[in-house]
């Protein structure tokens, strides 16, 4: 399981995640091989790789959702400060008796005991937390009426309400059109200056996430790339991860993977990711 350990604030050489020689088992398949990775504070990190690579796995191991069958893992946070973490999106039933204001105070409930009782500081919590991701005004719409850009929102104010210092999301753009995904990468970059967020976004969309992101890390198991964007010049590694052939593209600062040809031997991962 994730441990837990404080620090002083301004101890930026020590990594706010730790994985150390980290597997994992799902039933009898092994998603994670032998993981290590260092994670400094205030960097955006793109987790990618294939489907079934082990992204929504890593994801799961570090916020401590999945414990480790070996090695370990240690979140260091200031105190006071949580994890936020968003998953794959699900569908949610339109007749579903919640707004987007209750969706975004369940976020609260892990600090409030098991009878949550709000106050109006809380509920200024959550105010503020719709009003950073721009859907203040939509607080009292049902959360099933809401179109996939909105309920994305609604999603990061509910992990932010806690003021956490990591946050954590698992395909934030999948199902949502340009248009939303670029302006959700604009309230994400917006999140980030204003809260001090170290984040860690696992997705696939190989032409838009090399841009935004400070470090890529290719995961297929086991770790083949951590390293920022502009300083990966093999794409040999990407090639074992993704058995495909591709080529790396390099578009001033941020170079781009182009898939040419798929491995048929690597045969269909199919949608999910584990």
């Amino acid at each position: 399981m994730a441990k837990a350990d404080t620090r002083e604030p301004g101890e930026a050489d020590v990594p706010i995640v730790r994985l150390s020689n980290v597997w994992v088992w799902l039933g009898d398949t092994l998603a994670l091989r032998d993981v290590s990775l260092d994670i400094h504070e205030n960097r955006f990190i793109g987790l990618m790789g294939p489907n079934g690579g082990g992204k929504t796995t890593l994801l799961k191991t570090i916020v401590g959702l999945i414990k480790p069958d070996r090695g370990e893992v240690v979140l260091r946070s200031p105190v006071g400060k949580t994890v936020g973490y968003v998953p794959q999106e699900r569908t949610i039933d339109p007749d579903f008796p919640a707004t987007a204001y209750d969706v975004v105070e369940m976020g609260l409930y892990g600090s409030l005991g098991a009878f949550p009782r709000t106050t109006d500081e809380h509920r200024a919590q959550v105010m503020e937390a719709l009003d950073r991701v721009g859907m203040r005004k939509s607080a009292a719409k049902g959360i099933g009426a809401l179109s996939g850009g909105e309920k994305q929102r609604v999603s990061i104010a509910r992990a932010i309400v806690g003021t956490p210092s990591l946050l954590l999301l698992d395909e934030p753009t999948t199902g949502v059109d340009a248009d939303a995904r670029d302006d959700f990468f604009r309230t994400l970059q917006d999140l980030r200056r204003s809260l001090s967020l170290t984040v860690i976004l696992a997705s696939h969309d190989i032409e838009v996430v090399p841009s935004q992101v400070d470090e890529v890390i290719c995961i297929n198991q086991r770790v083949f790339v951590h390293a920022a964007p502009d300083e990966i010049e093999d794409v040999g590694d990407f090639r074992s991860a993704y058995g495909c052939e591709l080529e790396f593209i390099a578009h001033g600062k941020h170079p781009h993977r182009i898939i040419e040809r798929h491995d048929e031997a690597a045969g269909e991962e199919g949608n999910g990711d584990v």
